[in-house]
């Protein structure tokens, strides 16, 4: 089923994993195909498809990461988001740094601080709030909330909350269509409602437990969507799993989202953390803003500005299994969506990345 995206353009960690070897036992290792008796050969991407995989689990594989609570995330208090940044912020060294192979290397700043971006974690309603009115400090053009976030949230009595299963993936393999529908049902439901919110996180290993819950009588619900419309904000949702690289339809969305935005467009990236997908992203738009510069620049300026280092494979010592095969995804496909842009900024993207992608 090929996936709708509805764009707003108004004015108006989790560590403990699952098993999910059903698919990622089905993807080949990457090595070099002999295509002649000759030396010419052609590479075989291990994560090329891996994505695709996640998008076509069986039901049974599915069914492991089904929700099991509502997940307390945002009080509702006026203040700072988590790993709130811009791109006018300093560079400041932090422990995702020290993951760079080269930590004395100094990152190119072209471009950035015309980049017009910010991320940061979710946030309740009042934060999204003092996000607005931050960000209208720096800007007079319009601005547009970028929802990187694949499992269902909301604001409940201006609470963020979200729906919580196994290794946050209580959305994956759903339709971005079917996550956007499901999502909004299950927000509008709890209206009138009294709901219990639970604090999730390693010390209870992410389960409800009684002297973590919130009893909650729910009056007023909302999707995000529906917050920032009646804030005056542009929004836009890309459906990506926790800590997962994006599927293929949802990177063809955002490369056509990009090209609808005006020139003075200043766009505010969020996941969850604000640490993985938003870094994600935020670099995604780093590279089609500025196609000239190595992508070994625009990796470390977006963690030195506060975010994740997305190049790291996932071969520390003691890694989580699980966690080091989703870093060594991103490590792998991050460089191949920034090949692709190269190839085809000149032409306005006239190739899909999933067109181009499947060519490899």
């Amino acid at each position: 089923m090929k996936k709708k995206h509805l764009f707003i353009l108004t004015a108006s960690v989790m560590l403990t994993f699952t098993s999910c070897s059903g698919f990622i036992d089905a993807i080949l290792g990457v090595e070099d195909n002999p295509v002649s008796s000759q030396t010419e050969t052609k590479p075989v991407y291990k994560y090329l498809h891996y994505n695709e995989a996640r998008d076509n689990m069986s039901a049974e594989e599915r069914a492991q990461y089904t929700a099991y609570c509502w997940r307390l995330e945002r009080k509702d208090k006026l203040q700072e988001p988590k790993n709130w940044r811009t791109c006018q912020s300093k560079f400041s060294p932090n422990e995702e740094s020290e993951l760079f192979p080269d930590p004395n290397y100094q990152p190119s700043t072209q471009g950035l601080s015309e980049l017009n971006i910010s991320g940061s974690s979710d946030f309740s309603a009042k934060e999204l709030d003092w996000i607005k009115t931050e960000i209208q400090k720096l800007t007079n053009g319009p601005i547009y909330i970028i929802d990187c976030r694949g499992e269902s949230h909301g604001l409940l009595n201006g609470i963020h909350v979200s729906r919580y299963g196994a290794n946050n993936w209580a959305n994956v393999g759903k339709t971005h269509a079917q996550i956007i529908s499901e999502e909004a049902s299950e927000i509008h439901a709890t209206l009138g409602q009294t709901i219990d919110i639970y604090s999730l996180g390693k010390t209870n290993n992410y389960q409800p437990v009684d002297e973590d819950r919130t009893t909650v009588e729910v009056t007023s619900a909302q999707t995000e969507e529906e917050a920032c419309t009646d804030r005056g904000l542009g929004y836009a949702r890309f459906t990506v799993p926790d800590r997962a690289f994006p599927p293929d339809s949802e990177l063809d969305a955002f490369v056509a989202f990009v090209k609808t935005l005006p020139a003075n467009a200043w766009l505010h990236f969020h996941c969850q953390a604000g640490a993985g997908r938003t870094t994600q992203y935020m670099i995604f738009y780093d590279i089609m803003r500025n196609p000239g510069l190595p992508l070994k620049d625009i990796a470390y300026r977006q963690c030195l500005l506060g975010g994740n280092y997305l190049l790291y494979d996932g071969s520390a010592p003691g890694e989580d299994p699980v966690k080091a095969e989703l870093c060594a995804e991103k490590a792998q496909m991050i460089p191949l969506f920034y090949e692709y842009i190269q190839k085809n900024h000149a032409t306005n993207y006239q190739v899909t990345w999933s067109q181009w992608k499947a060519k490899l």
